[in-house]
């Protein structure tokens, strides 16, 4: 499947996706390693869908599970925050389509309200591409097969509008994608930190747990994004807004809507 118009003849463009739709895999990030750049695994089913920090990722028939490959300068100091700019452009496209509810939820979630409806990977594949993973729970119900997803993993489907054609939507996702590697190879995370407030909802009650090591300056406060440099922007009770490098973060819990 092609999901792009045909190859400009201006060289200096990004060649066609090309797109190998399957029913069955273990992961799209597997299946996608070895792929040269501007290539994409699309699958029904995924049997080891992994998320952040090697936790799994129940991927059952109906959701949409898609790594796309992309090129890679090998500068992973640069690269630093890229999985911001794919769920940025993520969440535009389910915003174009109606999905309202959905937000981001640092560092790499989907939401729709309190419920996590999705998830991005980005790893590095050969010495020259980047693996962008997303599953998205778009008709699925991941709870069945795990019953401790309830109340945490939610679906798209129970958003309150029509669901998105699943081929239009790949072909949707794969573009912005594309747009965001082109739109953050100039923006870096400084120039994309700004871009990414309205992505958030709002403020929300968070409580940090610290990385491996790491002595945190403050666990609980509002979240308020993140600064040029990456670091979680807290608001404590007294007003005060304190910076959390994200290296130090090992994993942000929601506790309280705004």
């Amino acid at each position: 499947m092609n999901t792009s118009e045909p190859r400009p003849s201006d060289e200096s463009q990004p060649p066609a996706w090309q797109v190998r739709p399957l029913a069955r895999v273990t992961s799209t990030q597997a299946e996608a390693r070895d792929l040269p750049a501007w290539s994409a695994v699309w699958a029904d089913e995924q049997t080891a869908g992994r998320g952040q920090a090697e936790r799994g990722f129940v991927s059952d028939p109906g959701g949409i599970y898609l790594t796309a490959v992309l090129p890679f300068d090998g500068d992973a100091l640069r690269a630093r925050g890229f999985a911001l700019a794919v769920g940025r452009a993520v969440w535009g496209v389910l915003q174009t389509a109606g999905l309202r509810q959905v937000r981001l939820r640092w560092p790499n979630d989907l939401m729709a309200g309190a419920v996590k409806v999705g998830g991005i990977l980005v790893e590095q594949g050969g010495p020259h591409t980047l693996l962008v993973g997303l599953g998205l729970n778009l008709l699925n119900e991941p709870w069945r097969l795990d019953p401790a997803l309830h109340g945490v993993a939610g679906r798209l489907a129970d958003c309150g509008v029509p669901m998105p054609e699943r081929r239009a939507l790949v072909s949707a996702l794969l573009d912005a994608i594309r747009h965001a590697h082109g739109e953050f190879l100039h923006l870096r995370l400084a120039g994309l930190a700004p871009r990414l407030e309205p992505c958030w909802a709002g403020r929300r009650m968070v409580r940090l747990e610290p990385a491996a090591g790491v002595r945190l300056v403050t666990e609980r406060g509002r979240f308020c994004g993140i600064d040029a440099d990456g670091a979680l922007r807290l608001l404590t009770d007294g007003d005060d807004e304190v910076l959390i490098p994200a290296h130090h973060v090992g994993r942000l819990i929601e506790t309280e809507a705004v």
